[in-house]
């Protein structure tokens, strides 16, 4: 089977809207911009992401970095391999996932430094998972960084789906791949607000995203085996559970986030798992998705689970 995923689409609750991906700027052979354009020496002096400035850059690995001052680009010139990312900067969650391991777009805002090592995840669902045991997770990675390395970085889906947070195919060590569909919030192409205070109208618009973005990836509703739900006030989400079948499939797990977002009703983020035995034409099954979709994504997080937020106004 196949795995999609979907999750929330708040600001403050998903921290997606805001981020920054590492590959989103790359225009054919130009150097990419690291983190988006963050200084990757204030995550250690200021202990918080800080946007660098265009006119102080640095060249470095074929990467593009910049930073807030000249300062902190004299600190990084002087000692480049103790500010850059581990695993060049790709999703340290997902580099850590064994057979599944593969390479991912991160988050700037989710991240952490461990035994003087800078770690970046997709997204903050991610990074709360990873953090749950950073040493195991840090142990697998390095372990398989070699093979991983040698995988395609991940590719951006493109419309209908955002430019940013992008939806991404990321493929597998064992010749699979997973289709991760960034978060969706109830809005037409024309950008406009769908539903304000109708929460069926809401679902259904972000269910018609999500599929939109999963039919440019190459899946469809059918591929989703594990859903993970947000919700606010499930004593109303339960109501449209044809609905929420139709256009995520059926859930498994549900979480009660607090809302932080008057506008969303509901939100969705999905991801679709291709083939994880590398020529066998096989699929996750449902019981082998689970720990994979809660290992890393969650958001989008991914990898094999299908979560979205509902947000009550």
């Amino acid at each position: 089977m196949r795995t999609a995923k979907l999750f929330g689409p708040t600001v403050l609750s998903s921290g997606l809207v805001l981020a920054i991906f590492l590959s989103s700027s790359a225009r054919g052979d130009e150097a990419k911009l690291s983190i988006g354009g963050y200084d990757p020496v204030a995550y250690f002096t200021d202990g918080k992401p800080v946007q660098g400035k265009p006119d102080i850059e640095q060249l470095w690995h074929r990467l593009r970095w910049r930073f807030a001052n000249v300062s902190h680009r004299d600190m990084f010139v002087k000692d480049p391999d103790r500010y850059t990312l581990q695993y060049d900067g790709y999703c340290a969650m997902g580099t850590s996932l064994g057979a599944a391991a593969h390479k991912d777009t991160v988050d700037p805002a989710a991240w952490a430094i461990v035994d003087g090592k800078l770690y970046f995840t997709h997204n903050q669902h991610g990074l709360q998972v990873w953090q749950q045991n950073p040493a195991e997770r840090i142990k697998q990675a390095d372990q398989d960084w070699q093979a991983v390395n040698k995988l395609p970085a991940p590719e951006i889906v493109g419309p209908p789906c955002a430019a940013a947070p992008p939806t991404t195919k990321v493929a597998l060590r064992d010749g699979g791949h997973w289709v991760v569909v960034a978060a969706q919030v109830a809005r037409d192409q024309a950008g406009n607000v769908v539903g304000k205070g109708d929460l069926k109208a809401q679902i259904e618009q972000v269910g018609k995203n999500v599929g939109a973005c999963l039919a440019a990836g190459g899946a469809s509703v059918k591929d989703i085996v594990f859903t993970v739900s947000y919700v606010t006030q499930p004593g109303e989400f339960i109501k449209y559970a044809d609905l929420r079948l139709r256009y995520f499939g059926p859930p498994t797990l549900t979480q009660y986030p607090p809302s932080r977002n008057a506008t969303f009703l509901v939100g969705g983020e999905a991801e679709q798992g291709g083939p994880t035995i590398s020529g066998a034409g096989k699929f996750l099954t449902a019981s082998q998705s689970r720990s994979a979709c809660l290992m890393c994504s969650g958001a989008f997080s991914r990898h094999t689970c299908s979560q979205y937020w509902l947000l009550f106004k």
